[in-house]
């Protein structure tokens, strides 16, 4: 038989520790690329659970304001309707004359005419003159009262609701 030269076992060799070093290579590639998967997965489930939980807790802050809200907007529509029975009370006693409403006037004496106009204040021993105000005057004057004290009403539930709001959901004002 006859030698093969030096030079193609070297070859033979070589090519073999390539072909070796290629497949080690390969193994370590596929395990770190299942490394970075499982690493990836895990952070990925990590994540989604946080987000589940933060989204829970958030929708618990959202229920109990809404409840709060609601709550404070039946607490209003309750005031409300117990200003306007109190209102429809007073009316009615002021149409029965069993509630007068007058204000007090300066500069008429009463029976003689213009006169001068009084501008000391009354004091208990004197007798300081009056007008007494007619049913459609005073119903006028408590419409007004009236929808000043709703327009409060109102406001300060807006106010309380903003509050809450604000309060529930961490939100810094300047």
């Amino acid at each position: 038989m006859i030698a093969a030269p030096p030079w193609r076992a070297l070859a033979v060799g070589l090519l073999a520790g390539a072909v070796l070093g290629w497949t080690v290579q390969g193994w370590r590639k596929d395990a770190d690329l299942a490394n970075l998967r499982r690493t990836a997965a895990t952070a990925q489930e990590t994540a989604a659970t946080a987000l589940v939980q933060a989204t829970g807790r958030v929708l618990q802050v959202e229920r109990a304001a809404a409840g709060q809200l609601t709550a404070r907007t039946d607490q209003l529509t309750e005031d409300n309707h117990h200003a306007q029975t109190d209102r429809n009370r007073f009316m009615a006693d002021v149409r029965s004359g069993a509630i007068r409403l007058s204000i007090p006037i300066t500069g008429l004496c009463p029976g003689t005419g213009p006169g001068p106009a009084d501008s000391a204040p009354a004091d208990g021993d004197r007798h300081q003159a009056r007008a007494e105000l007619g049913g459609a005057a005073a119903a006028a004057l408590d419409a007004i009262a009236s929808d000043g004290d709703a327009a409060t009403r109102q406001l300060n539930a807006c106010i309380d609701a903003y509050n809450l709001v604000r309060d529930s959901y961490h939100v810094q004002t300047e």
